[in-house]
């Protein structure tokens, strides 16, 4: 509401408080200081046991992963090795399965059951060394001028 030039607001205005009063209680108490905080914060210092004993438990940790990681390795070779000797087995057996299958006296009776013509005699050629070498050729019956 304005009356004549004056403006008055509806919210009603407080009273006007008396002057404080310091009481011996407030002025005896020391004040607070605001201290900086690189006061504050202070460094800690690791102690000689305390390293000591992190030392020793950080290897102890290192050494139970080495031997997780050895154990581990150990157990791989072992089925590793397993599985290499039943190949071996199984390799063992083919071998002898295909020198059976390469005998000449099979291979005759297969002919045979094939209706193909049968040798009259069948002869094992001996075995020769490869690493020695052969004696020179001799032909017969040629003349020389």
């Amino acid at each position: 509401m304005s009356v004549a030039g004056t403006t008055r607001s509806a919210v009603p205005q407080r009273a006007a408080r008396p002057q404080s009063r310091v009481t011996p209680q407030r002025a005896a108490r020391p004040q607070s200081r605001v201290t900086p905080l690189r006061v504050v914060k202070r460094r800690r210092r690791i102690s000689p046991k305390m390293l000591a004993t992190s030392i020793v438990i950080a290897s102890m940790l290192i050494i139970v992963v080495g031997h997780a990681l050895l154990a581990e390795g150990q157990v791989r070779l072992g089925k590793l090795q397993s599985e290499a000797t039943s190949i071996q087995a199984t390799n063992r057996a083919t071998v002898l399965t295909v020198s059976n299958l390469e005998t000449p006296e099979r291979i005759a009776r297969a002919a045979g059951s094939l209706h193909l013509v049968q040798p009259s005699a069948v002869i094992q050629l001996p075995s020769v060394p490869l690493s020695v070498p052969l004696a020179p050729i001799k032909i017969v019956g040629m003349t020389t001028p």
